[in-house]
């Protein structure tokens, strides 16, 4: 159950009560962000800005087909978006929420461990 007044229940910045369906929702959406080639799509998409398919094919290292395959998850749990110019689609991340995602999570693994 959640309890509003327990502090470890809302997020201090934007006072957001933490239920179970939200809490499922985030495990659902950091599950996506996990995948190798979708974080490097995340990656370069935050320190590169916009790119089409094919640049972000190049930079994970995958064939068309998968690169598809995980932009449309991407898409899907509303980590980037897209817009076509011309022929090609261009990719961005959905959001700057996404880029704290994708930062703090590189900035934590980052960290020095001490033992």
């Amino acid at each position: 159950m959640t309890d509003p007044a327990d502090p470890g229940c809302v997020a201090p910045d934007a006072e957001v009560v933490v239920t179970a369906e939200a809490v499922a929702a985030t495990a659902r959406l950091l599950a996506v962000a996990a995948h190798p080639v979708r974080l490097r799509v995340l990656i370069a998409l935050d320190r590169r800005g916009p790119l089409s398919a094919g640049e972000l094919q190049a930079i994970a290292g995958v064939e068309q087909s998968a690169m598809s395959h995980q932009l449309h998850k991407l898409r899907a749990a509303r980590l980037v978006d897209a817009e076509r110019r011309g022929r090609r689609m261009i990719y961005r991340l959905h959001d700057h929420h996404v880029a704290h995602i994708v930062r703090d999570a590189l900035l934590h693994v980052s960290e020095r461990v001490d033992g």
